[in-house]
């Protein structure tokens, strides 16, 4: 008896004889494998579609054929789950189209999935309540108003923008401001400073473990502003690219800050290393203290327009 034979003949023991016309069919019943049991709505949470083209926010989202229209209302969908069933983590799939939507709550438990190279939100997108776990993907966050364009509210957990683009279509305040937040992560964005935004990343209140890292980061005055409060801690900005030149044709001067602390006397513990910042100032503690002095590892800073590596901390 070949192997293969001893495998079919044991599953056999469990699903009947073979039926002789497919010789997977025992494999298929002993795992019930069909078309509908790989279901990832019933495993991991469920999956949303959103369609500005062919979608209407009558529909379930359910499916392709049965997507949203509107990004605003695969949140509210996606919220009322997920306000019964924390556990899961539920995925909303956007396809390629322009959305003018203002969002005043963002998906919770969730991970939010551009589907191709031109997904575009534009507004002011404010999450007004408490967000816990939310992940942003490959989208471009496009401004229209002077506010910032992406807003995080007090409190919020586990929220994250990777491979993103923040682009004001007006004249606006920031890419983005992150209040009270843990755990929150930029990676991979874009900020493009051409020539409408003053401050790429506004970070203010206590921030924990946040971590801001492989960006391409542009604006006119300030790259990186933390307004921040005695009490952060385990947060990283790191490998970074920082300029004013080249996201801006119109200009040749460089940003005012690269870095930018506000702060009280006591330590911050934010660790700034291995970033390329070219500004006026690169990286500017409102605190000379030691102890910031000392996060400040392998930075190559270019001020004033002189080319010259200098000190990151003058």
């Amino acid at each position: 008896m070949t192997r293969i034979n001893f495998v079919e003949d044991q599953l056999g023991a469990f699903t009947g004889p073979r039926s002789g016309t497919d010789p997977d069919d025992n494999v298929k019943a002993a795992l019930s494998v069909t078309t509908g049991a790989v279901n990832p709505n019933s495993a991991f949470g469920k999956v949303y579609w959103v369609d500005k083209t062919t979608g209407s926010d009558s529909n379930d989202g359910l499916s392709p054929a049965t997507a949203f229209a509107s990004i605003a209302q695969a949140t509210t969908v996606n919220n009322a789950d997920v306000g019964t069933n924390t556990y899961n983590i539920n995925t909303i799939y956007v396809n390629t189209a322009s959305y003018a939507e203002t969002l005043t709550a963002f998906p919770a438990n969730a991970n939010v999935i551009s589907i191709g190279a031109g997904t575009f939100l534009t507004g002011a997108q404010t999450s007004q309540a408490k967000l816990y776990n939310c992940h942003f993907y490959g989208f471009w966050f496009v401004g229209n108003t002077a506010a910032p364009i992406v807003t995080v509210s007090d409190n919020s957990q586990f929220v994250g923008f990777h491979n993103c683009t923040f682009a004001a279509g007006a004249t606006t305040t920031y890419g983005i401001q992150l209040n009270k937040v843990y755990e929150a992560t930029i990676e991979g964005c874009k900020f493009l400073g051409n020539p409408l935004c003053p401050t790429a990343i506004y970070v203010t209140a206590i921030q924990l473990r946040t971590r801001i890292t492989n960006n391409w980061i542009a604006a006119t005055t300030n790259g990186i502003l933390i307004n921040n409060y005695t009490g952060d801690y385990g947060n990283l900005i790191d490998n970074n690219f920082i300029t004013r030149q080249s996201a801006d044709p119109n200009s040749s001067e460089q940003m005012a800050y690269g870095i930018k602390m506000l702060k009280p006397t006591g330590t911050a513990k934010w660790l700034i290393a291995r970033n390329s910042i070219e500004a006026v100032d690169a990286i500017y503690s409102a605190t000379a203290d030691t102890a910031f002095q000392n996060q400040c590892i392998s930075n190559a800073t270019v001020q004033v327009g002189t080319g010259v590596m200098e000190d990151p901390l003058t």
